[in-house]
């Protein structure tokens, strides 16, 4: 997994508010919701993904990583700053946001993302001592949280699988 960090060449408008590590206690997996293509510029789109969610109000980019097409990691935002993600203030400010490349409504993930998601959940959960457990237990989709289709029929089976 290559992990590449892209915070500081995507808009930033203003901060949501910071969050307590102490407190993270979820990661919440979304899709993009758009077809994703077989080529494209990674850092570009996210670039657009970034003005669309200020253009909503939210200040930056709403999720603190994303998984390309080739199994490419961007960390969009730091893992302190709150991301307005899954429709609920009380879930952002202790969650972490990973979204899907793709409309996973009707595309499959690739296995490149898959690998890449096992991988990263894997790193998150060891990396700092206090989320091992925390965060292997509480994965959900965004549509456990709020209705909607999010994270997508072909993803959500095995976003619980790392």
């Amino acid at each position: 997994m290559k992990i590449i960090n892209i915070t500081k060449q995507l808009p930033f408008k203003k901060s949501n508010g910071k969050m307590d590590p102490n407190r993270m206690d979820t990661v919440v997996i979304h899709h993009s919701a758009s077809m994703r293509p077989n080529a494209y510029n990674s850092v570009e789109l996210y670039k657009k993904f970034a003005q669309l969610h200020i253009n909503k109000g939210f200040g930056h980019i709403s999720y603190h990583y994303i998984i390309d097409n080739i199994g490419d990691v961007y960390q969009c935002l730091p893992e302190n700053e709150v991301a307005y993600h899954c429709g609920n203030l009380t879930i952002n400010k202790k969650s972490l946001a990973i979204m899907f490349d793709g409309n996973m409504e009707v595309q499959q993930p690739t296995p490149q993302q898959i690998k890449a998601y096992k991988e990263l959940m894997v790193w998150l959960t060891t990396k700092r001592p206090d989320l091992p457990i925390i965060l292997r237990k509480s994965v959900r989709g965004h549509k456990q949280i709020k209705a909607t289709a999010c994270p997508g029929r072909n993803l959500y089976p095995l976003i619980t699988k790392f």
